[in-house]
């Protein structure tokens, strides 16, 4: 025990005198850091006029974005869209799409774009997916990411919990996206619901922890036997806007919001 309490003096005298990027410092010295520190953070403007404004100017750097919906109800063809329309203020998007081919995916724009991807893909592969993009930032300064989808980022076939699974993708995502001062658009499925029930974040398969982790969460579902959408911001933390809805239609490949 005495033994124990001299370790821990001993300790304290060393960490009294500690100093390191990781020391304990003053509320104070943080605001005066920040001052001093030039602002790296910026805004992502969607150019659909209502979420810009519900979301504040657009999307932030150090965001996690979650964007869901039943399948084949338009989630690519939104991250295509904001692909498109970032570059208007020459901002780069990155793509990791592992749902189809990367010809399909290609031939499925109305144009080919400006943006970057991987040769080649690997799954369940987080660390191999931020070198990848902090190599698309030094190389071309890519300011958003795209994922398609989540299930692609652990190993669904193991016998772990496949909830704490996404938990872990999630946090790892978030301080990701913050760390290296981007945009992440994460792309997952909804649970099988009815074609005429309006679905929610509660829907999004196999883990609560996207809707409790991500900063933003999109849904969308295209309105039956029409070219239109509804997109529905579910939740911002940031700007504390919910359940706002905004209805889309799709023009020459692209998505674009109906005015009332």
């Amino acid at each position: 025990m005495k033994s124990q309490e001299k370790s821990d003096g001993t300790r304290l005298e060393e960490l009294i005198h500690y100093q390191g990027p990781d020391e304990i410092i003053s509320s104070y010295d943080l605001s005066e850091m920040i001052k001093q520190t030039k602002d790296a953070s910026y805004l992502l403007q969607t150019k659909l006029p209502r979420l810009d404004r519900y979301l504040e100017g657009g999307c932030e750097s150090g965001e996690l974005i979650a964007i869901s919906g039943p399948r084949k109800m338009g989630k690519t063809l939104l991250a295509q869209t904001f692909t498109w329309n970032f570059l208007d203020k020459d901002k780069l998007s990155l793509w990791f799409q592992y749902e189809v081919t990367a010809r399909r995916f290609l031939q499925s724009f109305p144009e080919i774009p400006k943006f970057y991807l991987p040769k080649e893909l690997k799954v369940s592969a987080l660390d191999w997916l931020k070198m990848r993009t902090l190599e698309a930032i030094g190389k071309h300064g890519v300011a958003a990411v795209f994922i398609d989808h989540l299930h692609y980022l652990f190993d669904i076939a193991s016998k772990g919990n496949a909830s704490l699974q996404i938990g872990q993708v999630i946090r790892f995502l978030k301080r990701m996206a913050v760390d290296l001062n981007i945009v992440i658009f994460l792309m997952c499925h909804l649970t099988k619901t009815k074609y005429d029930e309006e679905p929610t974040d509660s829907d999004i398969r196999d883990s609560s922890f996207v809707s409790q982790e991500s900063d933003v969460g999109i849904i969308l579902w295209r309105l039956k036997e029409t070219n239109q959408a509804i997109l529905k911001l579910e939740y911002s933390r940031r700007t504390g806007e919910m359940n706002k809805k905004i209805k889309l239609q799709k023009v020459n490949g692209l998505l674009y919001e109906l005015t009332d």
